[in-house]
């Protein structure tokens, strides 16, 4: 009997460990080695870019002249909306929704030239989608269809890098994703589903994970749009982030004196958008996410 006890004891913790494990355990810094700082953007159309970069040739000449032609500091691969580019390219405008767009990447790049030097940003996102519906499922916790996508393309991409003698470090996640989610039955569970959607990543990447894994994450659009209740995904937002180690919200509706405020667009005078950034409002937020990301 007591073969059989343990034997069942051994057989439960295998299932409770097994492929659903979310063990996070980052390895040390070795200082005598050199990494090469890779950073994620992951989440719909506000991380994927529909931001018209037109319309930065006169509000910010600098910068649109240098990512006209591109960042060789900051070398970023994407699958963005069905646009795929499995090379890693400069940073600059067009890698987008669509090639007149641009999304984060413009922003956070800037910030890594800057504090960094060269380093890689691997982008993968999609318009008009969900973190319960497409990426994890708080009810029965499983990894849906465009979180296994994404993982897929993640880590083909750093074992590019490793193929090229780079030594790849994941240093953390930019999440701009929350609105498709408003209309879904039960928005309050969102909290749960980022939980998993975290702890999913920081486990499935842990070979590249060193020291921590940021996860920088910002508030959907609350003023006058057409979402159902917002809120509820905002303040699920802000709860985590204020429970968890390395987790980061961009308040971005300008609610207090920490918060940045972001504008939709009605740069095209074809009548407002009522779910996408202005240009100077995406790099206002891409600035902002890559400050967080490499802290």
């Amino acid at each position: 009997m007591k073969c059989i006890k343990t034997l069942s004891l051994f057989l439960l913790t295998i299932s409770l460990t097994g492929c659903n494990s979310t063990s996070y355990k980052p390895k040390e810094l070795d200082p005598d080695k050199a990494y090469d700082n890779v950073y994620l953007i992951m989440g719909q159309s506000n991380a994927s870019g529909c931001s018209y970069y037109q319309y930065l040739e006169t509000l910010e000449p600098e910068l649109y002249a240098k990512y006209n032609t591109g960042n060789n500091d900051v070398l970023i691969t994407y699958d963005c909306d069905d646009r795929l580019e499995y090379n890693y390219l400069p940073t600059q405008f067009g890698f987008g929704h669509d090639e007149d767009c641009f999304g984060p990447e413009i922003g956070m790049a800037e910030v890594l030239s800057e504090q960094e030097g060269t380093s890689y940003i691997i982008k993968a996102t999609f318009s008009a989608t969900g973190l319960m519906s497409h990426y994890v499922s708080p009810k029965n916790k499983k990894k849906l269809s465009l979180y296994k996508r994404f993982l897929k393309f993640i880590t083909t991409q750093l074992k590019a890098l490793e193929a090229q003698g780079k030594n790849p470090r994941v240093r953390g996640v930019f999440w701009m994703q929350g609105e498709s989610d408003t209309f879904l039955e039960h928005p309050e569970k969102y909290g749960q589903a980022q939980e998993l959607f975290v702890k999913y990543l920081r486990h499935d990447l842990n070979k590249w994970i060193y020291d921590h894994f940021n996860f920088v994450d910002a508030y959907i659009f609350t003023r006058g749009i057409c979402w159902v209740n917002p809120e509820i995904i905002n303040d699920a937002k802000q709860k985590f982030a204020d429970e968890n180690e390395h987790c980061y919200c961009i308040k971005t509706n300008g609610e207090d004196e920490t918060a940045i405020k972001l504008y939709l667009k009605c740069e095209t005078n074809e009548g407002d958008d009522l779910a996408h950034y202005d240009s100077s409002s995406m790099v206002l937020l891409g600035k902002t996410a890559g400050q967080l990301i490499i802290k």
